[in-house]
Parts: structure tokens; C-alpha cells; sequence
């Protein structure tokens, strides 16, 4: 037996003389004490095991310990099963996605009544509504779709612009999947991605009925921060709008929050903490979580002169290291819901039944980094059958040209393929962030580690 390459070892954590091992490709996650430690170099050679089996180990404890392991995936017989397990890995996260929910962003408008000085979407705003034809459309791709992969839950996800300012379709489509799933016993609901300014009762009231089970709120910080990054269209401010409204709804739906962060903003999320628990809403929104801000695609006619370049950096060899870190310690420290990172985030574009999204046109997109670029869109909801690009992104297994030494490439699969393209112009290469999983990931098993004793 060996240990598994895809072995990340901490150091006198999470006490002097203790290690914490972590695997990427299982997500075992086990503390080992001094004494285990010492049994285990014992047998190394200098990092592999005697090629011998558990039950060929005299000290009993050893043996169950050993035992264990190989059951976490910590140690493996040899390098051809490691490599057996690793290809068995990415051919389910491809093609076995199917046991997951049928997942669908629907795109209710490219319109928005914010001007974020980020915007994700700014090239390819558009006064664009989702209307009653094309969403009649959606209703049948979406049930064809689910019968044909015999999918036993479907949930949905309304997305913009800003998707309450056309609400038209979430009652018909809702309504409608919402009939069909129960008379099929499909498990059926959806939430709404929003940016909090047209939340109302009223409205949050007849959702809830067509099967709304969450509401995802983007704040960027305290107010000032926020209202600097987030305006209206005019300049107004948002902040205390959307804090109202929340306050108007919280006892009725789950509501997450969700904020972007570079460094003008940063110092201003443990304020904005202090102030939702003194309003009484910190400990009852369902999660709030915080990312760095991402780069996004160039105009329309030339989609690879990126904007916002300079944030490439914030996950790269200069990166946002200690700010994600001690963000997540923070809210760790409230004791909030947190999202280490160390999970396993398949990507879309390369998953066969991964979810999809959908936009006003009609046109179907793996990423939604790629949305309103028609030219990276799979196909299109009046048609049956995905385009070539379908294929040619399922068909990319960027994984395979990572160093085969490399202990990240269960979690980071060769890197995001939105990123592949923003720097190589190609979804192939690897996009690799190796530096980047370094100095961050040690401090993230603790974290886990930490967010798992607290639970």
C-alpha cells in the first residue's frame, strides 16, 4: 500500500504534535496524532507503505487504523489503483450527474435598475424580456428534458439583470413545472437570485405558494461600501432599501446573503456583520458568504478583450490569500455557516446533465459567465438537440495535462474553464492556480476542521 499523492498534510494542528490529513479527491478529512504519525513514517519509504496488506500488519491497532485509512482513500494498494479511482472520479462528475436535481437558471431580463461599477453582465445589457412565447418554450424543454433523464427533482433559478422586474414569467413557469412535477412526483421548487431593491409580502407571499425556497440577496459590505459599489441607474443609493425589505420577509422565506470584495471594500465586511446582528438578521438569514470579484469577458465583438483584468490577480500568485482567509475565520468566529471551499465544485461546462441556464432569447448556456455571447451558447430551447459546442465542452478533460504529482487536481480539475479562456483565449489549457492552493488550502483544513468541531 501508498499514501495517496492527493494527500495534503497540516502540521501540529489542530494542537502541538497533532496533523490534520486532508485528500482532495475523497474529502477525508482526519486528525492523526503524534504516535499514528510515527507507526505510519515507520512503515514509509520514504512516503509509500510496505507493499503488504493490512492483515499482514502485527500491532492490531495499527492494522484497524490502516484499515481506515484505505477506507478514506488516505492510502491506496498502488499507483495503478489511485489512477484507476482517479479516472473512475471524473467519469462520474461527467456523465452521473444525473442524480443530482435538474437545475435551470432562467434569465427573466438582461434589463437591470442597478449600475454595479462590476457589472458581470455590463457588455451585454439589454433591454430584453423574457415574454409569455419563450417561456412556454422553456415550460416544454424543461419537462422533455426531465422525462427523458428520468430526473426525480427539478429546481429552478430566476436570474438577470435583475429578475423582478419582469416577475410575469416566475408565476407562469412555476406554475406550470410546479403541475407537472406533482403529478409526476418529482420533488419540484426554485429561488431567485436578486439584487433585494423589488422584494415586497405581497410578492415573496404568492411565490412561496408556486414553491420559492430561498431568496439570494447580493450586499457588498456596510452601507457605505455597498451603496459606492451597488448604486441605482441614477446614483441613489440601495443599502437601507434592501435591509428594509428584508426585514419585511426574513420571518417568511430563507434568505441568503452573498457579497463581492477587493481590497476597497474588505475592511467593511466585519461592519456590515456588527450591523445586521444589531438589527436582528444576522442569525436569521440562512447563510452569508463573501467571494472575490471576478473579471468579465470583453465586448460582444471581441469577447476576449477582458475587463476587469486586474482581478485575475486575486486568485493568482499575488492573491487575495489572507483576506479570504480571514474573512471566513470571521464568520466562522460568529458562528456562522461557512464555506470552506474545500468542496468539490464541478464544473457545468463539462458535465453531461450539469444544470443549465437560459435566457430572454431562448438561447441555452453551460456558464453563466458566457451568457448574452451567443457564439459559446450550446444550443437553443426550439431546437432539440444541443449544438456542437455541447459536445466540445463535455469533451475537455483539462485535468489530464495537470502534473500527475499535483494533490489539487481532484478539487481544481485543471482549473475553471471561464478562466482558461480569459487567459489562454481557449477552453482547453490549463488554468492553473497551484500557487494560489499552496498558501491558502493548509489554513482552509483548519478551517474545516474548526467549522466541523463546531457543528
Amino acid at each position: 500500500m501508498i499514501f495517496s499523492k492527493f494527500n495534503l498534510w497540516v502540521k501540529n494542528s489542530p494542537a502541538q504534535g497533532e496533523y490534520l490529513l486532508f485528500n482532495t479527491r475523497t474529502q477525508a478529512l482526519i486528525k492523526i496524532n503524534q504516535q499514528l504519525k510515527e507507526n505510519l513514517d515507520s512503515l514509509a519509504n520514504p512516503k509509500s507503505l510496505p507493499v503488504q496488506q493490512a492483515g499482514q500488519i502485527p500491532n492490531p491497532k495499527l492494522k484497524e487504523n490502516l484499515s481506515a485509512l484505505k477506507e478514506s482513500g488516505i492510502i491506496v494498494d498502488d499507483e495503478k489503483e489511485e489512477q484507476e479511482k482517479l479516472e473512475d472520479f471524473f467519469r462520474q462528475l461527467k456523465y452521473q450527474s444525473d442524480t443530482l436535481p435538474f437545475e435551470v437558471t432562467i434569465l427573466t431580463t438582461y434589463n437591470c435598475n442597478f449600475k454595479c461599477v462590476y457589472c458581470f453582465e455590463e457588455q451585454v445589457k439589454e433591454n430584453l424580456f423574457l415574454d409569455k412565447d419563450a417561456s412556454d418554450l422553456i415550460i416544454d424543454w424543461i419537462i422533455k428534458n426531465a422525462e427523458k433523464k428520468d430526473f426525480k427533482k427539478i429546481f429552478l433559478v430566476y436570474y438577470g439583470g435583475e429578475p423582478l422586474l419582469n416577475t410575469l414569467p416566475i408565476y407562469h413557469i412555476s406554475s406550470k413545472v410546479k403541475q407537472w412535477s406533482e403529478k409526476k412526483g418529482i420533488d419540484f421548487g426554485f429561488s431567485i437570485i436578486t439584487n433585494g431593491s423589488l422584494i415586497n409580502p405581497k410578492l415573496i407571499a404568492d411565490f412561496l405558494n408556486l414553491g420559492l425556497k430561498e431568496i439570494r440577496i447580493t450586499i457588498d459590505g456596510d452601507r457605505e461600501a455597498h451603496n459606492q459599489k451597488r448604486p441605482f441607474l441614477d446614483g441613489r443609493p440601495t443599502f437601507d432599501l434592501i435591509i428594509n425589505n428584508i426585514k419585511s420577509v426574513i420571518d417568511k422565506v430563507a434568505i441568503s446573503v452573498v457579497g463581492n470584495f477587493d481590497r476597497e471594500n474588505l475592511e467593511s465586511i466585519p461592519r456590515f456583520l456588527d450591523y445586521l446582528q444589531d438589527e436582528g438578521l444576522l442569525y436569521k438569514l440562512n447563510k452569508i458568504d463573501f467571494a472575490p470579484l471576478a473579471p468579465r469577458l470583453g465586448p460582444k465583438a471581441n469577447p476576449g478583450a477582458i475587463e476587469l483584468g486586474e482581478c485575475l490577480s486575486f486568485i493568482g500568485k499575488e492573491g487575495l490569500f489572507n483576506e479570504v482567509i480571514s474573512i471566513k475565520k470571521e464568520l466562522l468566529r460568529r458562528k456562522l455557516r461557512v464555506n470552506t471551499g474545500l468542496a468539490i465544485n464541478a464544473c457545468s461546462l463539462i458535465m453531461q446533465d450539469g444544470g443549465v441556464t437560459i435566457d430572454p432569447k431562448g438561447d441555452i448556456y453551460k456558464c453563466n459567465s458566457f451568457l448574452g455571447y451567443p457564439e459559446f451558447s450550446v444550443g437553443k430551447v426550439a431546437e432539440d438537440n444541443f449544438n456542437p459546442r455541447f459536445q466540445e465542452f463535455l469533451n475537455i478533460d483539462a485535468w489530464n495535462k495537470c502534473p500527475q504529482d499535483c494533490p489539487y487536481i481532484p478539487m481544481c480539475q485543471g482549473g475553471c474553464r471561464f478562466f482558461s479562456y480569459l487567459e489562454n483565449k481557449n477552453f482547453t489549457d490549463l488554468s492553473c492556480k497551484r500557487e494560489y492552493f499552496d498558501r491558502v488550502t493548509p489554513e482552509l483544513i483548519k478551517l474545516e476542521y474548526e467549522r466541523l468541531i463546531q457543528e
